[in-house]
């Protein structure tokens, strides 16, 4: 899609829009981030703040994204001001999202992707439960006439999150927790539910969509959550089939099965609700909820445990005794004694009634892989 904001020299925006030259100065050669069908973003310094921001120029009237990113209270990118120019060109100044902030597109490059890397998963969970918080905001609540939208170009490309994992004492979850951390942009096709769709981005698009559906947004996200869980991007037909995405996330696997499970299951209901008007993104951060961010602490620092220490399965009262020193820190207990082992062990019996540890049924030897 040819983009003619993309040819436009500082010369041609400051001609173009002169209210905006007057208060804002582009830095830089070029624009900045990714390619964009609908626009082209440059910083620039805000000389009356002395701040520097984005700004989106574009031929396209943007008051519609405007409008979203103002209405919607959540993971949409801030917007300080709009302005109208010459020749139906337009622009809008948004907060400036730079390191540590880094597109899905640029982390999935920038990571290396290691076989058994149960953290991984867990930090992908942890960021695709922030999409589907914007998700839900955009998608607007069941039963209201307000903000029922669909963004329609779901993808790495448009996902900014703030890249500052941090180990926490007690938990695996390591993303920040003192601010929002992602954000959703390019709104600039975002389509009232409902209406005829057919832009976006082919290879994330649910192929038959012909309206815009709120599922069409989450079979993107399915796309998306399996490219950064193992660093490849599906095509559409791995979406058709459970069985295709159990062998997609196998070439990647946590080191878990009961973990790779818990994938597995989220993109085939990313998958399903193309075509299933029950499953929206409140359903699925309810599943997430109950499935993964509610569950005991200790069992996900237990199977991380197990994962990066072991390569061999224990009985369980070694594992037990194994596990005393990683584990300890959590209960505050300092020296080991034979009760708190078989508190350890009581664990593992919870966690392999749970499937979340696998077991040699003739040796009882305890392994999650």
């Amino acid at each position: 899609m040819a983009n003619p904001a993309e040819r436009l020299s500082k010369a041609d925006i400051e001609r173009l829009l002169p209210e905006l030259a007057q208060r804002f100065v582009l830095r830089g050669k070029a624009p900045i981030g990714e390619r964009s069908g609908f626009g082209a973003v440059w910083k620039a310094l805000d000389s009356w703040l002395d701040r520097e921001v984005a700004v989106k120029i574009s031929h396209a009237d943007l008051s519609d994204e405007i409008v979203m990113c103002r209405d919607i209270e959540g993971q949409t990118v801030r917007i300080f001001d709009y302005y109208r120019g010459e020749d139906g060109w337009n622009g809008y100044v948004m907060e400036l999202l730079v390191k540590p902030w880094v597109t899905l597109s640029a982390f999935i490059k920038q990571h290396k992707y290691k076989a058994n890397d149960l953290q991984h998963y867990f930090d992908c969970f942890e960021i695709v439960y922030e999409i589907l918080l914007g998700l839900a905001d955009i998608h607007g609540r069941p039963y209201s006439r307000q903000g029922r939208y669909v963004h329609a170009d779901v993808k790495p490309a448009n996902l900014f999150f703030l890249c500052q994992p941090k180990k926490r004492a007690n938990t695996v979850f390591r993303m920040p927790t003192h601010e929002e951390m992602l954000r959703i942009i390019d709104l600039g096709i975002s389509t009232p539910r409902g209406e005829l769709n057919f832009s976006g981005t082919p290879a994330y698009d649910y192929p038959k969509k012909l309206e815009a559906r709120v599922g069409h947004d989450l079979y993107s996200l399915g796309i998306t959550f399996l490219e950064l869980l193992t660093g490849k991007r599906p095509d559409h037909s791995v979406m058709e089939h459970k069985a295709r995405i159990r062998a997609f996330v196998a070439e990647q696997s946590s080191g878990s099965h009961f973990i790779d499970e818990l994938a597995i299951e989220l993109v085939c209901q990313c998958a399903r609700a193309a075509t299933q008007l029950r499953i929206t993104a409140r359903s699925l951060l309810s599943g997430l909820d109950s499935r993964i961010f509610e569950m005991n602490p200790l069992y996900w620092l237990t199977l991380r445990a197990i994962n990066k220490t072991l390569t061999d399965s224990m009985k369980k009262a070694d594992l037990a005794v194994h596990l005393f020193p990683i584990l300890a820190p959590f209960y505050g207990w300092q020296n080991r004694t034979s009760v708190r082992i078989e508190q350890l062990k009581g664990l593992l019996t919870d966690m392999y009634e749970q499937q979340m540890l696998l077991r040699d049924g003739a040796s009882h030897r305890y392994f999650v892989r």
